[in-house]
């Protein structure tokens, strides 16, 4: 089973993912993370930028990490429609999208307090509006292929919306 999290920047998807992943034993795969832990010099100054990265390198690099899973949680892939059609040709199907929704002001305000050099005014904005403008097409061509949504209000603790989204999907997946 393939579950991704789909949100704006500072949504709460990787907090939430990945706790999800450790409660289900399953693994947790995260294309922003594979690409923060890369020391490339060009990996690093692009994410500076929030410039973002060739669909088919990414597509690659979360790839290797699902050879042989039968279970995973995505997170912030696919983040392209390209992306998702990338997936859909190598035959890896998502069973559930997991929408997390949150306004652009509590996304500044959660991003600002993360301190990361990228999270400028100005980037959040940009990465915030392309978010916006990709997902319904990612969303669109998912569903179009199977995948099972559910969208959960993303605003209140860690604990609120993990709790949210344990509920919104406990008849969706497998025990």
């Amino acid at each position: 089973m393939r579950i991704i999290f789909i949100g704006g920047p500072g949504s709460g998807k990787s907090t939430v993912g990945n706790r999800l992943a450790g409660d289900l034993g399953w693994p947790w795969i995260s294309s922003g993370e594979i690409l923060r832990q890369s020391r490339e010099p060009w990996v690093v100054e692009r994410l500076k930028t929030a410039q973002l990265f060739d669909d088919e390198m990414v597509a690659g690099l979360v790839f290797s990490r699902l050879s042989g899973v039968p279970n995973a949680i995505l997170d912030g892939f696919p983040r392209t429609l390209k992306q998702a059609e990338i997936m859909l040709s190598r035959g890896e199907k998502v069973d559930l999208i997991v929408e997390l929704t949150v306004p652009m002001e509590e996304v500044q305000k959660r991003l600002f307090m993360r301190g990361r050099d990228q999270d400028t005014k100005e980037i959040i904005e940009e990465r915030y509006a392309m978010y916006e403008q990709t997902k319904a097409e990612i969303m669109a061509y998912l569903i179009g292929n199977g995948a099972k949504i559910v969208t959960v209000d993303g605003v209140g603790s860690p604990d609120e919306v993990y709790k949210r989204v344990a509920q919104a999907i406990s008849g969706v997946i497998p025990k």
